[in-house]
């Protein structure tokens, strides 16, 4: 069990860290405020579950029990947590609405002192029968508040409320389940290894970035449909004729106005008529304003 715990989590690892690539890029091409959120959500889970594999690896596979070692991967764990409760509800408000209110912003601290005290609580109780109620309590709140998101995006059909539904079904059902697991070792705690925690953490990475890498498949392959439905409908919008419609996609394509005609047989003198008249029914002024109009920045919805 131990071993197969041991290559779940460099899978998983391996797996969130291309996750966090891959939304890096989408970031890149899409200013979506999600998406600077979502990036500090798996940069800070990732390093929570890193953690936590290190002090699995330290008690099982390296078979040590320094107390010191120990106690200082806990403590980094209790600071990644706290960044994790502070971040989550500015995540969800940007998913949700795409913006992130100044109440919002609020919220999150509030969460992020609640969990602080929770944690200074139990660092300072040491107790062993308290740690697994603190983790059912935090785990419970995690997957209600990714169920609370999922339920305000149920009818919402924005480009956030799409892209992170299915994450937020996962989060929703994996975060209870952690809750119920620390309830059912709280019971028989004479059953619990070390090893149970890290496998089901790996296995919860796994399903989370293979699911995210389906979404970018998924993207990925209806690009080229959703880009000709939009040159499809800026088409219609401004009544163009076909002659027009040929014109803008050889401007797009980049070539001059001496290139248009040899490639049209036209002399350069209809296609600047041409190019005139397709500016005035766009209310454009030049070249670089229609290519923008046809490709517009994507915006928070």
């Amino acid at each position: 069990m131990d071993i197969v715990a041991f290559w779940l989590n460099i899978a998983g690892f391996s797996l969130l860290f291309g996750t966090f690539f891959l939304t890096y890029i989408a970031r890149k091409t899409n200013q979506h405020s999600m998406f600077d959120q979502y990036l500090w959500y798996l940069g800070l889970s990732w390093l929570w579950f890193l953690f936590q594999f290190i002090g699995f690896v330290y008690q099982t596979i390296l078979e040590r029990d320094a107390r010191s070692i120990i106690l200082v991967n806990t403590l980094v764990r209790y600071v990644f947590t706290i960044l994790v409760f502070h971040r989550i509800p500015l995540f969800l408000d940007a998913v949700i609405t795409g913006t992130i209110s100044l109440r919002t912003r609020k919220i999150s601290m509030t969460v992020a002192l609640g969990v602080l005290v929770l944690l200074v609580v139990l660092s300072v109780l040491r107790s062993v029968l308290i740690g697994p109620y603190i983790t059912a309590i935090l785990n419970g709140l995690v997957g209600f508040s990714f169920l609370y998101a999922l339920i305000r995006i149920r009818n919402q059909q924005t480009f956030s409320a799409q892209r992170m539904r299915s994450f937020f079904v996962i989060s929703c059902i994996a975060f209870q389940l952690f809750g119920l697991y620390a309830i059912v070792f709280m019971l028989v705690p004479h059953l619990h290894r070390p090893a149970f925690d890290a496998f089901f953490s790996a296995l919860f990475i796994i399903v989370w970035c293979l699911n995210d890498a389906m979404v970018y498949l998924r993207e990925f392959s209806s690009f080229g449909v959703r880009e000709k439905r939009r040159i499809e409908n800026f088409h219609e919008r401004f009544k163009l004729s076909e002659r027009e419609q040929e014109i803008i996609q050889l401007l797009v394509d980049g070539l001059s106005y001496k290139e248009i005609a040899y490639e049209l047989s036209l002399s350069p003198r209809t296609v600047e008529t041409h190019v005139y008249r397709i500016f005035k029914k766009c209310s454009v002024n030049t070249k670089l304003e229609l290519i923008n109009k046809i490709y517009p920045l994507r915006t928070p919805t």
